[in-house]
């Protein structure tokens, strides 16, 4: 009888601890337990804990068909701060078949007591012949994507060898919709993401995450979350009440889809003087009806700026306060520097925007060369015609 050895593969990563120092006296410590390529060690930061809130505007409880869920303790209003949270643990990404049982059982000894516990209490999607260890089929389940830094000499150029993935206890709590009423930022420079409302969120709405590409069809849709996650959406954008509702939902999420990529931008517009001047303008309140029916809320932000942008170059007050204001309240927390550019701009935008008004001044400055140009001068028309224009 031949006996054959398999050769274990060395693990290309280490087991570390983050552990951030409390905020103020009396609140404790967090600790981060991690598997990270020991080159990225020396790039992480080094931010105090996130304060904790005393009266968080969520709870958690479970639900009669989806296990636990995170749902509105009051209402909360579009672009409020939810909750801000650091991983309880970060894992490599995964498709790496590098991780060792071994490896996720390290990180299961590395959580606090506490931590452990709750995250034994998450969801987990996947069996033990596909995930033996508890981390790894609960991270499977919940975790996030997150971007960590990494040196200019990675050694490691394998796919996903630069995908990591953060297991968040609260924010990992949301359950799926294809049409999301909260969105969350990962920062790097804290170690932590935040979730914010995406639109006024009522009390006792469950508070929600996607899991897919929501510009993707149903079906697309479905194809990733069976075998993913195991079940099917019961969201009102995968439940229309028949198949021609569904299509054109289907429609007006691939014409998004489109749309996002081939839009008339700000940038295009502000440089082309022949462009009408409510171009970009009207282009995208054509679509905003459609991404709200869709509950595509997280897009929002993307065309709005570039409605104030605009309004702004044509020296529109009103128009200009009426949606840089909009824009404020609702990046607030997702998109801080816009915010605070915005709000800037709204103390006195005639001032503090320097491109304020500036088309109509383009223009002006174009009509008046028009006026002055003389076509009998012109030794570029006469070369090419032979003669000067009659």
């Amino acid at each position: 009888m031949t006996i054959t050895t398999i050769e274990k593969i060395p693990s290309p990563y280490v087991h570390h601890v983050i552990e951030l120092p409390s905020p103020s006296e009396g609140e404790p410590s967090t600790k981060i337990s991690c598997l990270l390529h020991p080159t990225l060690i020396p790039l992480l930061p080094s931010p105090s804990s996130t304060p904790m809130i005393e009266d968080p505007p969520y709870e958690v409880h479970n639900t009669l068909t989806k296990g636990f869920g995170m749902f509105a303790k009051r209402p909360i209003s579009k672009g409020s701060l939810i909750i801000t949270e650091h991983p309880a643990y970060i894992l490599p990404g995964f498709a790496s078949n590098k991780v060792s049982l071994e490896d996720f059982e390290e990180v299961w000894r590395r959580l606090p007591r506490e931590v452990g516990k709750e995250v034994a209490s998450m969801a987990n999607c996947r069996t033990l012949e596909e995930s033996p260890s508890i981390i790894d089929g609960v991270a499977r389940t919940n975790a996030l994507t997150i971007q960590l830094e990494f040196p200019s000499n990675f050694p490691d150029n394998s796919p996903g060898a630069k995908h990591y993935g953060g297991l968040f206890l609260k924010i990992g709590r949301c359950n799926h919709s294809c049409g999301i009423n909260a969105g969350w930022e990962w920062d790097f420079s804290t170690l932590s993401s935040t979730l914010f409302a995406l639109r006024d969120i009522k009390a006792g709405e469950e508070i929600t995450n996607t899991y897919v590409h929501p510009l993707q069809s149903k079906a697309d849709r479905w194809k990733k979350l069976q075998p993913d996650y195991r079940f099917d959406c019961d969201c009102p954008w995968c439940n229309h009440k028949d198949e021609a509702e569904q299509a054109a939902s289907d429609r007006d999420r691939e014409y998004i889809g489109t749309y996002v990529p081939t839009r008339p931008t700000y940038v295009k517009w502000a440089i082309d003087l022949c462009l009408p001047d409510d171009f970009v303008i009207n282009s995208h309140l054509a679509v905003l009806p459609i991404i709200r029916k869709e509950g595509l809320h997280r897009l929002l932000p993307l065309f709005m700026e570039d409605i104030v942008r605009c309004y702004a170059e044509l020296g529109d007050e009103e128009n200009f306060r009426l949606w840089a204001e909009e824009t404020v309240q609702l990046c607030r927390v997702g998109q801080k520097e816009l915010a605070e550019e915005f709000s800037y701009m709204l103390q006195n935008p005639q001032r503090n925007c320097t491109k304020w008004g500036q088309r109509k001044r383009l223009q002006e400055e174009r009509r008046q060369q028009d006026l002055n140009y003389d076509f009998e001068a012109d030794d570029t028309l006469i070369n090419l015609f032979g003669t000067s224009p009659p």
